[in-house]
């Protein structure tokens, strides 16, 4: 079926991915061979002597083998990578196999080693950097043929059972496939080699042709440059290209320079400053509108190769090949830069002497030596800051883009870490994005712990007659690059990767030392609640930690109350049993979260003591629209006062639910209609205001608990109390009605 326009751009762009992909894959591949390269070329000889009398006369055959090893095989190495990544992507329908990259791979490194052969024989140079067009091209045509010839019912008659072992049914199944791609590359390879070489002699005679008018050197050289430039874009070696079919455009290696010809080392020290495409520029600019991210580590990486005019990390780890957003800075600042140092030749202001200058020299002092003046420097500088210029809305655009795909990313990972909390697979042990986002997540979070990016906040409790009666601590996490994380997914994170126990110390520490400072300024009647999750109540040494932290900040076992999480299922052992007669014989309160919707909450009930239930959120929620609802908290608040068990409803964010939940028997009640979560600041003076006895206490006794829409509490903030935004530094006041409103 013929693919509809916009399929075709679906599959470009799927193509492009892949191939941006493979190329940051092959980071390493290029950072070993950047190393390599520059040691061997480095350009001040006494380096090389001090090499040579550490590591021998042999050390240039070992980077050498480095470079061979790394660029030498990149064609092949990329042709194989995209075919994997590619394989990964290519759509499926549900009842089609996918392509497995291993074998996808496989036939790629085949057919890529079939062109070689065909157009010149095996060589390490038909597989390094010259071939990565081939790369690419293989790279993408193999997967997008074996995948419909692999689900042709004729071909997969000769797979052995599909209730076989895996690996063994995918080999029969794509060995036919792989056979017959193979012979169709061999067969257009064979085709292509045997066609015409192309002829070049028309490039002979154009300089001759174009002298007769103006110097030559000002379009050739301007030509010469773009066709470097639009070759490397598609990952085609343009140094090599015009080397071999273009060599009449340059003068001779070692001759001074001539206005007819193409002068190489006014190319190679005036216009590739930081390599071919003037991407010292780039450079400049990514450090200048990239904070944070990978373009900035990038940037930072490439600096040192790039002072030598090494720009392959930029090339590829950016990458700048086949990336639309770089392709017209890419071509206009060489082009600019070129105008620029013909014009500064012809005109006379930059005298060109030596062209025996290493191409690996910085600029400024390639300039110098170059000129033999300081007016060589000052045209690099101009040329440095010119390039810059033109590539910074580029690259400000590229920043805005990946900073939009980091946010949109980071959102993804949070729903599916959030989604997948119970899930068999772990999102810490997947394999794809979602993977990665919450593997560097956990990573942040344990080295968040003890700094300011990790606090808490406390949100205050009121009973019926608007006393407050405690608060509850909440974790706050605030990530350096993507902002406030849900709580949800830092402890997500943390069950899954084992950090759990230490978190849940450090909240519990944290919220027990300002328990203890509240008690100084009168405060002692309010209780501190600190969440536990399932996992902690595993740990043999909690209670005699607990014991511990309260004694350490003198608090009364009465003061604080454990509110057990159901993010994951109680454990059922004797650990646990035996952990939750500990904390009760303490005297520290047991409260249950999230009841009526969780894993197991009755059984709970049955099997420990507790002293209060909070009311799952999306009940309260949906008490005043919900009967059904409304019929579960009237079950749970008589459950509770058949046990004597104190009900806590949260989410409470109008007076109109406040009064129903109170009607239906709940007895303390939390969320935005009271007050959202605070900063440690900001919480004492609601506090001090609300504490009993206060007048604020005695006003919210007296207020109508009327509906009314012009009694919402603080427009914005009606939101879960697990919201992420920091509140440590939140300011507000006391309205006349006894509610606390942000500043």
């Amino acid at each position: 079926m013929p693919l509809s326009l916009a399929r075709l751009k679906s599959r470009v762009s799927l193509w492009t991915s892949s191939v941006r992909d493979s190329f940051v894959v092959l980071l390493p591949f290029t950072f070993f061979g950047v190393a390599a390269t520059l040691l061997s070329n480095f350009p001040i000889r006494a380096v090389h002597d001090f090499l040579n009398r550490t590591l021998g006369a042999g050390w240039p055959a070992a980077t050498t083998g480095v470079v061979q090893a790394t660029y030498g095989v990149f064609g092949i190495a990329l042709a194989v990578v995209l075919s994997m990544q590619l394989a990964r992507r290519l759509p499926t329908s549900d009842s089609e196999d996918m392509l497995p990259p291993a074998w996808a791979g496989m036939s790629a490194l085949m057919n890529f080693m079939l062109c070689v052969v065909a157009a010149s024989g095996p060589s390490l140079a038909a597989l390094g950097q010259g071939s990565m067009l081939l790369g690419i091209a293989i790279g993408i045509i193999t997967p997008e043929l074996l995948r419909p010839l692999a689900a042709a019912s004729a071909l997969r008659r000769l797979a052995i059972g599909y209730d076989s072992d895996p690996n063994f049914y995918h080999a029969t199944r794509l060995t036919a496939p792989m056979v017959i791609v193979g012979l169709g590359t061999g067969l257009v390879a064979a085709a292509v080699a045997a066609m015409p070489a192309l002829g070049t002699r028309w490039l002979n005679m154009l300089p001759a042709a174009i002298n007769r008018w103006f110097d030559a050197d000002w379009l050739m050289t301007s030509a010469a440059v773009l066709a470097n430039q639009g070759l490397w874009f598609v990952g085609i070696h343009g140094g090599k290209v015009l080397d071999h079919y273009a060599l009449a455009l340059f003068g001779a290696a070692g001759a001074g320079y001539d206005p007819t010809l193409v002068w190489r080392p006014l190319i190679d020290n005036f216009v590739h400053l930081g390599g071919s495409g003037a991407t010292l520029g780039l450079m400049a600019a990514l450090l200048i509108v990239a904070r944070d991210g990978p373009d900035r580590r990038i940037a930072q990486l490439s600096w040192l190769p790039s002072i030598f005019n090494i720009n392959e990390l930029l090339m590829f780890g950016l990458p700048i090949v086949l990336n639309p957003i770089f392709l017209l800075p890419f071509l206009l600042a060489p082009l600019a830069l070129t105008l620029l140092a013909l014009a500064a030749v012809h005109t006379g202001l930059v005298p060109l002497h030596s062209p025996d200058v290493p191409w690996t020299t910085p600029p400024l002092l390639s300039g110098y030596l170059l000129t033999g003046s300081w007016r060589g420097s000052a045209l690099q500088a101009v040329g440095l800051l010119t390039s810059t210029l033109i590539y910074l809305p580029f690259a400000r655009r590229s920043e805005a883009r990946r900073h939009s795909g980091q946010v949109k990313a980071f959102r993804s990972a949070s729903a599916a870490i959030i989604g997948e909390s119970h899930a068999r697979v772990p999102s810490m042990r997947r394999d794809d994005e979602v993977g990665v986002m919450a593997r560097g997540l956990y990573m942040d979070l344990t080295l968040s712990i003890g700094t300011p990016a990790l606090a808490l906040a406390f949100q205050p409790k009121h009973d019926r007659h608007g006393t407050v009666v405690g608060v509850e601590a909440l974790l706050r996490w605030t990530h350096g690059r993507h902002g406030p994380v849900r709580a949800d997914v830092a402890v997500t994170l943390a069950e899954e990767g084992g950090l759990i126990r230490r978190l849940g110390l450090w909240a519990l520490e944290e919220a027990c030392m300002r328990k203890a400072e509240w008690n100084l300024i009168g405060l002692k009647a309010i209780t501190m609640a600190v969440n536990v999750s399932p996992l902690q109540l595993g740990d043999p040494q909690l209670p005699a930690q607990l014991a511990a932290c309260l004694a350490r900040h003198r608090l009364g076992p009465g003061e604080v109350e454990l509110e057990i999480t159901e993010s994951q299922a109680i454990p059922t052992s004797e650990v646990v049993d035996d952990n939750l007669a500990q904390i009760a014989a303490l005297g520290v309160a047991l409260a249950m979260d999230d009841f009526g919707m969780g894993y197991s909450s009755l059984l709970h009930m049955r099997r420990f003591r507790v002293h209060a239930i909070k009311i799952d959120g999306s009940l309260s929620r949906e008490v005043l629209n919900n009967p059904i609802s409304a019929d579960i908290v009237r079950t749970i608040t008589a459950l509770g006062r058949a046990q004597n068990v104190e009900v806590v409803a949260e989410f409470v964010e109008t007076l109109a639910q406040r009064d129903m939940l109170a009607a239906l028997g709940c007895d303390v009640f939390q969320g935005y209609l009271h007050s959202p979560p605070l900063g440690a600041a900001a919480c004492v003076q609601y506090l001090l205001v609300h504490r009993p006895g206060s007048g604020a206490s005695a006003a919210g006794a007296d207020r109508p608990h009327t509906a009314d829409a012009s009694q919402v509490p603080l427009r914005g903030l009606a939101v879960a109390s697990d919201d992420p935004r920091p509140e440590q530094n939140l300011a507000g006041h006391v309205s006349q009605d006894g509610r606390f409103v942000v500043n």
